[in-house]
């Protein structure tokens, strides 16, 4: 365990410490939901698939008469926010363990103090704290989760149940409809066979980001297959075998002749790495940390295929419309599967599995992590054969392994 996940433990655990007893004493009446939103606070501090999953959302603040939109994150968010939704104004503040996180903290209550808006969508599944101090910034009423054993109902006007067999993105929407914002995506159903919706929608690309992805995939007329190893810090059992991933991509190279680009942060050059020097001499190329939010979507947009963990990256590949390959081990991909027609979410579906859930702030006990293991590169190759345009995929998704 990193030294950046404990602090993200911590920070966990004194939410939950602090928020509970807090959220019993705050507890009064319920307060009336707008007739009509205009104007609507988004709280999602963590994850850019999170952001993706909204983006149909948050895609509806440009449109003219559209709502005005504001968004609580992360400041590491920013630039993805910035590159996709322009006409979201953002609150970031830094993670809870930065120095510089109460002051923005303080600065954010100020500014929904002054300018309250009609009405607040807490996107947390566990967190209390943030809850806490919008309740105390503004009479604002909220909307979010009752999630089980983690006492959030006080805090909230309108508590909705969170359903864990209900994918993430449909949870959202739920929270989004309840606020009264609607979505200029319109979802349509997928070909038969297909338990998944497609596209997602609502993220767009730019021109010179297209040029610029362009010139990273390798020659050739061959599928574009974008590889991403990493899952962040967070849950580390996520992650596939960084040299299970360059032996698929040697196959993906070899066998169908897809021109395969490796990504990744700047902070994981090292796995981008290894997977490189596992797919051996010429079979990809790699790009970490050379890629910028709107430069990374746009190759998404390109490729043909993504392969990766149960990360954000899935959640950003649906937002494009762009099929994948998405590894599941301690989550489910009921939950965070990928939804575009053609994608396909591999899972070991184990009797210990899902171990992480919003119920327990998403912590495991596991070492070992067999579920993400048990999964081989004949499975994977199997269902990118499968997710590769021009291939058939008859049997409903996600599917399990043996």
């Amino acid at each position: 365990m990193t030294l950046h996940t404990r602090m993200l433990e911590v920070a966990k655990e004194l939410d939950s410490k602090l928020g509970e007893p807090l959220a019993r004493w705050m507890s009064g009446p319920r307060r009336a939901l707008p007739r009509v939103t205009r104007d609507a606070l988004l709280v999602r501090l963590w994850g850019l698939g999170n952001l993706a999953m909204l983006a149909p959302f948050m895609a509806a603040a440009r449109r003219p008469g559209g709502p005005r939109l504001r968004l609580l994150t992360l400041a590491e968010n920013r630039p993805f926010v910035e590159a996709h939704f322009p006409h979201v104004e953002l609150l970031a503040v830094p993670e809870p363990h930065a120095p510089g996180f109460l002051p923005a903290v303080c600065r954010v209550a100020r500014s929904v103090r002054r300018d309250p808006p009609d009405v607040i969508v807490d996107l947390e599944q566990f967190l209390k704290l943030p809850l806490v101090l919008l309740r105390l910034a503004c009479p604002t009423p909220i909307v979010g989760l009752d999630t089980a054993r983690q006492q959030r109902a006080p805090l909230l006007d309108r508590a909705l149940g969170d359903d864990p067999t209900r994918h993430t993105a449909d949870t959202f929407a739920e929270l989004c409809h309840a606020a009264g914002l609607r979505s200029d995506i319109v979802q349509t159903d997928a070909p038969a066979g297909h338990s998944t919706r497609a596209p997602v929608g609502g993220l767009t690309v730019s021109r010179g980001a297209l040029r610029a992805a362009r010139r990273r995939a390798p020659p050739g007329k061959g599928p574009i297959v974008v590889v991403h190893p990493g899952s962040g810090d967070h849950a580390p059992g996520r992650r596939w075998p960084a040299s299970r991933f360059g032996r698929a991509a040697a196959i993906l190279a070899a066998r169908f002749e897809a021109r395969v680009v490796v990504t990744g942060s700047a902070a994981e050059q090292g796995l981008v790495d290894a997977v490189l020097a596992a797919a051996g001499p010429r079979r990809a190329v790699g790009c970490a940390g050379e890629l910028g939010p709107a430069e990374w979507a746009a190759l998404l947009s390109l490729a043909d295929l993504l392969l990766t963990n149960d990360t954000g990256p899935v959640h950003v590949a649906d937002a494009l419309g762009t099929p994948t390959v998405a590894l599941f081990g301690p989550n489910t991909p009921l939950r965070y599967g990928p939804r575009t027609a053609g994608s396909v979410a591999l899972y070991a579906d184990l009797p210990c599995s899902p171990c992480l859930d919003p119920s327990t702030l998403k912590r495991t006990a596991c070492r070992t992590f067999a579920c993400i293991d048990r999964l081989t590169v004949d499975d994977v190759i199997a269902a990118c054969r499968r997710a590769l345009p021009r291939t058939s995929c008859a049997a409903p998704l996600p599917c399990r392994t043996s």
